[in-house]
């Protein structure tokens, strides 16, 4: 029943959103996808929760989405925006390390 509740919780996220897990990057589109990799494989999260964009600087976005994160010039990792609710309640179902 658990299991049903979520993946009920996880369509309609995705009927919402069309990828609800955002990776930003100055630039960094290699760095990225490794991100999107980790998410995939180690994480299992399905392909279609997570999009790649490219954006000019992490500090100028303004969209907050359920996980936002964003890859600078640096190469550090920034989380934009987090939604918690999202990250306990729907991602619970996927596989943790």
């Amino acid at each position: 029943m658990k299991f049903i509740t979520s993946l009920l919780a996880i369509t309609l996220t995705l009927s919402c959103f069309a990828a609800p897990i955002r990776i930003y990057h100055e630039n960094h589109y290699a760095t990225a996808d490794e991100m999107r990799k980790i998410f995939t494989k180690t994480y299992k999260i399905p392909e279609d929760l997570l999009e790649i964009i490219n954006t000019r600087s992490c500090n100028e976005l303004s969209q907050r989405g359920k996980l936002d994160v964003c890859i600078n010039d640096n190469g550090d990792l920034l989380v934009v925006s987090v939604d918690k609710r999202f990250i306990s309640e729907t991602l619970k179902i996927f596989q943790a390390p």
